[in-house]
């Protein structure tokens, strides 16, 4: 039986970990931007791998894409190369990478967002913020973001946003009973 733990890039992601998996640990790399160097985030993420000391298995980690240009698949490959160079291959790490941002998840289900704006063409790589800015009268990560993804149906998002099928399909052998959901 697993008894996994997350590591998200900030306070947003937590809440929302918190809501689907309740219970299970979750820590912030609290490293997010564009700027911020893949090396920069493995050495966050493979410190708090280390505190974990092998009492979590698998350790599912969360970040944004971003505006780099790497996809969100050679992103994940690029950490996951970093930590294995960290000595922690040995380590059932599984990255996610959202792509561009954890708000373009909450986008990838338009017809639960209370707004009368035409659902955009694509949901991936743009920036999903900006998007929910502009489709509702205000929008705020920690508040709306928490409540918007636990409301959005997670069947509409896994049909809709590939970063999102590659989290969900990296929850597998997880017990976690948000995954249970018509894919």
């Amino acid at each position: 039986m697993s008894n996994p733990a997350f590591i998200v890039d900030g306070f947003s992601e937590k809440l929302v970990i918190g809501q689907i998996c309740p219970g299970k640990p979750v820590r912030r790399t609290d490293l997010n931007g564009k700027s911020v160097s893949i090396q920069a985030i493995a050495n966050k993420v493979g410190s708090l791998v280390r505190l974990y000391n092998n009492r979590y298995y698998p350790i599912i980690v969360i970040i944004d894409r971003e505006n780099r240009i790497e996809s969100s698949p050679e992103i994940a490959e690029n950490l996951k190369r970093e930590l294995d160079n960290q000595g922690l291959g040995n380590i059932d790490i599984r990255i996610n990478v959202a792509d561009r941002m954890f708000e373009n998840w909450i986008v990838a289900d338009w017809e639960s967002l209370p707004t009368k704006l035409e659902k955009p063409e694509i949901t991936e790589s743009v920036n999903g913020c900006s998007i929910l800015k502009k489709a509702l009268d205000s929008y705020h990560k920690t508040t709306d973001g928490v409540e918007l993804f636990t409301k959005a149906n997670p069947s509409n998002i896994y049909q809709n946003s590939e970063s999102f099928r590659t989290f969900i399909d990296s929850l597998n052998d997880v017990n976690c009973n948000y995954k249970e959901f018509a894919k």
